[in-house]
């Protein structure tokens, strides 16, 4: 898709923030400092978190950066899914708040457990409290990891959608 967003998950592939911002100097001594082996990351069954709050549904974020988020952030009901990328949990979450229904494409999103209509599980709902505890009973990396806000857009995909009564829609100014 070609968007990165430190805070969100933007990417079909797992991405984390190692460095930055800096000059190409200072990145060339974080890495001599620092040298990156490889990585893993899971693929599939990957484990998101997305806020809904005053109407407007979060893209999803990992359960790590979700922790570190500021007070005033954490407000909202937060959604525990299940997901091979971010892109359908999202989808299937905001399908879920806006009622949203196509006779043409089958059944209607389940708010509960796997969905039929598309590769996503709902875990839990609740406080982001009580959905880093669901989180890190399932592996999840829960420990509270800041992340820059820090964005490299091709599409200018907003961070949230407002969601209606069987409609969502980008809020002005997103």
């Amino acid at each position: 898709m070609g968007d990165y967003d430190a805070l969100y998950e933007t990417t079909s592939w797992p991405c984390d923030w190692l460095w930055g911002p800096g000059t190409a100097a200072e990145a060339i001594e974080w890495l001599q400092g620092n040298p990156q082996h490889g990585d893993q990351a899971e693929t599939i069954d990957r484990l998101f978190l997305l806020r809904y709050h005053d109407k407007l549904l979060w893209l999803p974020q990992k359960p790590a950066i979700a922790a570190a988020r500021e007070v005033a952030d954490t407000s909202g009901t937060w959604y525990l899914l299940r997901a091979d990328s971010p892109f359908p949990a999202f989808n299937h979450q905001r399908h879920i708040l806006s009622g949203y229904t196509d006779p043409e494409l089958g059944p209607g999103h389940d708010a509960d457990g796997e969905c039929r209509a598309c590769p996503t599980e709902t875990i839990g709902s609740g406080s982001l409290a009580d959905m880093l505890v669901r989180a890190g009973r399932l592996g999840a990396d829960v420990m509270p990891r800041p992340a820059p806000d820090i964005r490299v857009t091709m599409s200018r995909m907003p961070r949230c959608n407002t969601i209606g009564a069987g409609f969502w829609d980008i809020p002005p100014g997103a």
